[in-house]
C-alpha cells in the first residue's frame, strides 16, 4: 500500500528530530556526552585533595626539620665532598716524567708519548750524523705518577730538551759550493757577509755585475755540533783549490817553450803534466793541460772601462823590381790614430775574456804606413822568416843550464840524437859563412839567412857545402856525426838573433 504525500513528509520530520531513535553510535555519544560534567567534576575533587595532602606532608616535613635545626656548615660540609674531587682532578692528573742522566727533561701525557719523543730524537740524530744512532738506555728512564696538569707538555718539548742536552746536533747554516760542502756556521748573516767579502777587491764604482759562476748555496737546518768551522777555516778552503783540469788549446804560432812561460812553468813542468805528449810536434787545436787543481770560486765580473784607444793605421804599398817577392821595406812609418772609448769589459778570475766596444769617439786620426813591395822572383836560396826541423831524432839536451863533464854550464842549443850519417837539412834558406872544424863544435857549418838570424850545426862527421854557397830550406847539408866535444853521437843546433843565443824550440814547428 503506498504512502501518501503527507505521510511522506512526517517520516522525514520525525527522521530529522529524534536521529538516536533507530542508530546506535548517535545513541552512545548522547549517553558519554551526557556524563561528562559529572566525571570532570568527580575529577576535579580528587586533584584538590591530592593537592591538600601533599602541602599537608611538605608543612609537616618543615617542622621536622626545623625541629631538628640542621646548620649550614653541614650542608656546606656535603657539597665540599663533592667539590674536592672534581677541584683536585682538574688539576692533577697521570703523568710520565722523562729522565735522561739523572736530569728531569719534561712531563708528557703517557709512557708511549715519552717513548716516541725518544724516537724521533734518535731519528733526527741518525739523519745529521749520517750513521745509525741510539740513547744509551741506562742514561734514560721514565717517572709515572700525579703531576700537575701545567706541568704536562707535548712530545715535541721533550725532544728539544733531550737534543739540547746531548748537545750533538746544532741548528746552523752550511755553505755549499756546485754541491760540495765547505763548511757551516750558526750565522747565516756572517757566511753572506764572507761571501760579500770575497767579492769585494773586484768591486768599483764601474762595476756592472759580479756573481760566482759556480752554485754557491747556503742551506740551513742541524748539523754535527763538532762541524761547526770558524770563518776564517771556511775563508781557507774557499782560497784553496779542488781537483779539476785546467786545459789550453794550442792556438797558430804557439811553441811549448811560450805556453810553459805564459802560465809560469818551465818546460819541463809543463810535459810532466802531459806524459807522452810530443813536445817538439804540437799542432794548432791541441789540448795541453796546464794545471790539475781550480779554485772553488770563479768570479766573473762585468764592468765598464773608459781609456783611449789606438785606431790601426793602414799599409800603402810600393812596388819596388829591385826586391823579392814577400820582402818588404819601410819607406814611412805609420801613426796610430786615438780615440776615447768607452768599453763594456768581462773578466773571469781577473783574466779578461771578453771586450765589447759601446763607444769611441776619434780624438786624432790615424797616418798610414808607406812600405816598399818585391816584385822580383825569389831565388830558392832565399829565407822564408821561418825554420823547419834540421833533422830527426831525440833530443837529448835543451837550451838553458845543464851538469855535463862534471861541472854546470849554459847549453847554446838544441842536441838532437840520431845514427852516425844521418841527413843534417838547412833549416831555412841563406849563405853559408863557415863550413869547418871549430873547437867544441867539431865540423861546423854557419848559415846567414839574411835577415838577423843565423842557424848553427855542429858536429858533424862529414860537410857537404862550403862558404860563400847559397842554399835552400831542406837543402842536404851535412851528415850527423860525434866530432868535437860530445858524449854520443847528434847534431847541436843553435839559433842566434844579432848575434845573441836563442831557445831553437822557440822557433820550431
Amino acid at each position: 500500500m503506498n504512502k501518501t504525500s503527507n505521510q511522506k513528509r512526517e517520516d522525514r520530520h520525525s527522521h530529522r528530530d529524534f536521529p538516536e531513535s533507530n542508530r546506535f553510535f548517535k545513541q552512545l555519544k548522547i549517553l558519554l556526552g551526557a556524563q561528562g560534567p559529572m566525571l570532570g567534576s568527580l575529577f576535579h575533587r580528587k586533584r584538590l585533595h591530592l593537592r591538600g595532602r601533599l602541602t599537608a606532608a611538605s608543612a609537616r616535613c618543615r617542622t621536622a626539620l626545623g625541629r631538628r635545626r640542621l646548620r649550614a656548615p653541614v650542608f656546606l660540609a656535603g657539597a665540599a665532598a663533592i667539590a674536592v674531587p672534581v677541584v683536585f682532578f682538574s688539576l692533577f692528573t697521570w703523568g710520565t716524567t722523562v729522565m735522561y742522566n739523572g736530569q728531569a727533561l719534561g712531563t708528557v701525557s703517557s709512557s708511549s708519548a715519552a717513548d716516541t719523543a725518544v724516537a724521533e730524537v734518535e731519528q733526527e740524530l741518525s739523519g745529521v750524523l749520517g750513521d745509525s744512532f741510539t740513547l744509551d738506555e741506562s742514561l734514560v728512564s721514565y717517572s709515572n705518577g700525579l703531576v700537575s696538569r701545567r706541568a704536562v707538555v707535548d712530545p715535541q718539548t721533550i725532544e728539544s730538551t733531550l737534543s739540547d742536552e746531548l748537545d750533538l746536533t746544532t741548528y746552523a747554516y752550511s755553505l755549499y759550493v756546485d754541491g760540495e760542502y765547505i763548511g757551516s756556521n750558526e750565522s747565516k748573516e756572517a757566511l753572506e757577509a764572507l761571501l760579500d767579502q770575497i767579492k769585494a777587491p773586484y768591486l768599483n764604482e764601474n762595476t756592472q755585475s759580479i756573481e760566482f759562476l759556480e752554485d754557491v748555496e747556503i742551506r740551513e737546518g742541524y748539523v754535527a755540533t763538532e762541524d761547526l768551522c770558524n770563518l776564517g777555516d771556511i775563508v781557507l778552503k774557499l782560497n784553496s783549490t779542488k781537483s779539476g783540469e785546467v786545459v789550453y788549446t794550442v792556438q797558430a804560432g804557439d811553441v811549448w817553450g811560450r805556453i810553459a812561460n805564459n802560465y809560469g812553468m818551465t818546460t819541463s813542468e809543463l810535459a810532466e803534466l802531459n806524459p807522452g805528449f810530443d813536445v817538439n810536434k804540437i799542432q794548432i787545436g791541441d789540448q795541453i793541460l796546464i794545471s790539475n787543481a781550480v779554485p772553488y770560486l770563479t768570479i766573473q765580473v762585468t764592468q765598464y772601462e773608459y781609456y783611449e784607444a789606438e785606431i790601426p793605421y793602414e799599409i800603402e804599398y810600393i812596388d819596388d823590381a829591385t826586391m823579392w817577392e814577400g820582402d818588404t821595406s819601410v819607406v814611412s812609418k805609420g801613426v796610430y790614430g786615438t780615440a776615447d772609448t768607452t768599453a763594456l769589459v768581462t773578466y773571469v778570475n781577473s783574466e779578461e775574456t771578453e771586450r765589447t766596444i759601446v763607444s769611441q769617439v776619434t780624438t786624432s786620426e790615424p797616418v798610414n804606413e808607406v812600405q816598399k813591395r818585391g816584385t822580383m822572383e825569389r831565388p830558392s836560396w832565399a829565407p822564408t822568416g821561418s825554420f823547419r826541423w834540421p833533422t830527426n831524432g831525440t833530443i837529448t839536451s835543451r837550451y838553458g843550464s845543464r851538469y855535463i863533464f862534471g861541472s854546470t854550464s849554459f847549453h847554446s842549443g838544441l842536441d838532437i840524437a840520431n845514427r852516425t850519417g844521418t841527413d843534417i837539412v838547412a833549416a831555412d834558406g841563406g849563405i853559408v859563412t863557415y863550413a869547418g872544424w871549430m873547437s867544441g863544435y867539431g865540423y861546423l857549418i854557419i848559415i846567414d839567412h839574411q835577415n838577423g838570424y843565423e842557424t848553427y850545426y855542429g858536429h858533424n862527421s862529414s860537410l857537404l857545402v862550403g862558404v860563400g854557397d847559397k842554399v835552400f830550406k831542406g837543402q842536404h847539408i851535412a851528415e850527423m856525426g860525434a866530432t868535437g866535444r860530445v858524449t854520443g853521437t847528434h847534431c847541436h843546433f843553435e839559433v842566434r838573433y844579432n848575434g845573441e843565443t836563442r831557445n831553437p824550440l822557440n822557433y820550431l814547428p
